[in-house]
Parts: structure tokens; C-alpha cells; sequence
């Protein structure tokens, strides 16, 4: 928008978002875009529906292999942490209930911190590999459920004992997940794990990177990616001083959005998220994604917002056609956000 008319527009009896999403449609016509998922007024009137959220800034993107990458910085506070995500060997322990069941384990935290666990975190051993459902904080000195979904289907048995691994599942696995499903206005509602689209997703997964394995064993994919992509020698991802969150892109389009609540957070987790979506991005040409698009994807999920649900401490947003996110809070400060580009191929192609 030129500044005459970004000046007329604020003059006007115009409503301020309505000003504010006419600036966003300007500035992708000046960079060429297309891609209505960058832009929020597109069928839609949106407001801030949630000060939980704070603002986001993204920086320059950085290309990883056949991602585009984009370090995000909020203007939130920046507070001492009072968790890990990083424990001491025999201070968790993950095992199969007394009778195991695919949707539960067992974990114990025996440390004197919380223990910030990331959804999609894949859990090795036990009777079979699972994959966390969504981002739990577990209290010092607590034992509790762990919510998670099945991503081995051919094996029911051996060891009692789980580990968990810093590998992460990818974009279409994590969406069956969140049980996201679409809605006959072309929204997608976020509901509960969808154990036989987790399968199916792997499945395709499996297909995508030619990597199936006797037990669709998403564990054994991954073991078997990481010797392959660690052939490729790619710079370690390092994080910029301050960033809390990362933008991943593939093929020129935001796919996902990472932040949490400290810079330590983001620079363990920065390598095994970029690695979650690296796979199957290598089978497409490299296309850089535009740094207005990664804006305004960023800027959908900021104004849309997060509400809360049924489950303490989670949170969401209404359906929505592009955005899918979910957050986790502590005592009513934010802690992690991840949100999916629910019209990227590598989450809703069939």
C-alpha cells in the first residue's frame, strides 16, 4: 500500500484490521504473491482473539539442504527457565503400563525440574514405537500418563521399557495427530488422534522416502534417513542470538511454525525440527521461500490467536483454512506453539 493511501485508510471510518490485513494484500502484490495462505483477509475479517500469543518477528531465511528456514523472535519477556528439556541419564523413565495399551505410557520424572516433552517426539522400544500426541510439561518428582498414537503397526510385544528419542514426526503424521479433518466450509478443525490415519500417514511416508521397513516401523525410517541425510554433510543449523521460534518452508510455502518461551529451548530443539521435514523435501526441487509469505503465514497465526479446550493447559485455534495450532501453557504463561500449514501439500495431499 503507498503511504498516501495507508494514510487515507487510517483517516477513514475504515476498521483498523481491515487497514492492517489492505497493507498485507499491498505488500504481497509488491512481491509478486499469490498464495492466499499468506493472506488473512482473503474470505475472512479477523481480529486478535487471544493475547496469549505474543508478537512475532521473523528474520532472513537460511537455507538447510532443501528447506528454507527462517529464524522468529517475539517481543515477550524473557524469563529464567523452570524446566529441562535435556535430563540426566536415569532421571525419566518411560514404560508400558501394567496392562499396555497403544494410546498410554507410563512416565516418571525423578528430577527436581519439569520435563518439557514436544508433540510428535517419537518413543522408542517398549511394544511397539509411539509418538507423543501433544506437548506435555511433567512435573519434578511426578509420575502420570503419557498421551501418544502408535507409529510401528506390525508389532504388539517385547521389551517393557521405552526411550525417548530427539527425532520428531513428520508434517502429515503429526496431522493425524491432531485428528485434523476438514469442514465443508474448507476449514480444518483440529479434534483427537486419529490412530488409523497415523498408520496410513506412515504409510505414505514410508512410500514417499522409499523406506519401508517389515513393521512400517516410522522409529526404523527415521534411523535409516538419518544415515542417509547425515551423507549429505550439511552445515549444523545455528540459531541467531534471541530467536525463540523457527519457519520452516518447502517448495516456496510456509509448512511450519515452531516457538517456544526461551532462546535455549529453540537452539536444542532447532536441528531434530528441521530434521522432522528435511526427508521429504529432498525427493522436490529447492524452491527459496519469499520472506513476505513466511510473514504472512506468521501473521495469520498471530491474529487468529489460540483458544482453550478441553484439555488443561492446551490450547488452539478456531478452524481456520490455512492455520492449525496448538499450544501449551504453564500457569498461564505460554511455553511452546506449533502451528501447520494446513493447505501445504506435504499435510493435506492425499
Amino acid at each position: 500500500m503507498e503511504s498516501n493511501s495507508w494514510a487515507e485508510s487510517l483517516l477513514s471510518n475504515k476498521p483498523l484490521n481491515e487497514v492492517i490485513a489492505d497493507g498485507v494484500s499491498s505488500a504481497q502484490a509488491a512481491n509478486g504473491s499469490n498464495d492466499p495462505a499468506a493472506d488473512p483477509a482473503q474470505g475472512d475479517a479477523f481480529t486478535r482473539k487471544n493475547q496469549d500469543l505474543p508478537q512475532m518477528h521473523v528474520g532472513r531465511g537460511q537455507r538447510y539442504g532443501n528447506l528454507t528456514w527462517f529464524p522468529v523472535f517475539t517481543d515477550a519477556p524473557i524469563k529464567a527457565r523452570d524446566y529441562v528439556t535435556v535430563t540426566e541419564p536415569g532421571q525419566v523413565t518411560v514404560v508400558e503400563g501394567s496392562s499396555p495399551e497403544v494410546g498410554f505410557l507410563e512416565i516418571s520424572n525423578k528430577g527436581q525440574m519439569p520435563v518439557l516433552l514436544l508433540e510428535g517426539t517419537l518413543l522408542e522400544g517398549g511394544w511397539q514405537h509411539r509418538a507423543l500426541t501433544r506437548t506435555v510439561l511433567i512435573g519434578a518428582n511426578t509420575n502420570t500418563a503419557l498421551p501418544v498414537v502408535c507409529v510401528e503397526a506390525g508389532r504388539w510385544g517385547g521389551d517393557h521399557k521405552q526411550r525417548i528419542g530427539v527425532k520428531t514426526a513428520p508434517a502429515r503424521v503429526r496431522k493425524a495427530i491432531r485428528g485434523m479433518r476438514k469442514n465443508t466450509d474448507g476449514t480444518f478443525l483440529q479434534s483427537y488422534a486419529d490412530q488409523s490415519d497415523v498408520w496410513h500417514e506412515v504409510s505414505n511416508f514410508a512410500t514417499n522416502t522409499n523406506k519401508m521397513r517389515p513393521t512400517q516401523s516410522l522409529v526404523e525410517m527415521a534411523d535409516e534417513i538419518a544415515i542417509d541425510t547425515a551423507a549429505l554433510k550439511l552445515e549444523k543449523p545455528q540459531p541467531i542470538f534471541g530467536q525463540r521460534g523457527v519457519l520452516v518452508a518447502v517448495a516456496g510455502s510456509p509448512l511450519a511454525l515452531e516457538v517456544f518461551d526461551h532462546p535455549d529451548t529453540l537452539a536444542e530443539r532447532l536441528e531434530s525440527i528441521l530434521d522432522a521435514y528435511l526427508p521429504e523435501s529432498l525427493a522436490k526441487p529447492y524452491v527459496a521461500c519469499k520472506s513476505q509469505l513466511a510473514r504472512d503465514f506468521v501473521y495469520r497465526v498471530e491474529t487468529i490467536g489460540i483458544e482453550h479446550t478441553d484439555v488443561e493447559e492446551r490450547m488452539r485455534n478456531r478452524p481456520d483454512k490455512y492455520v492449525a495450532a496448538e499450544a501449551v501453557t504453564s500457569f498461564g504463561e505460554l511455553l511452546h506453539i506449533s502451528a501447520l500449514n494446513a493447505q501445504h501439500e506435504l499435510v493435506s495431499a492425499l
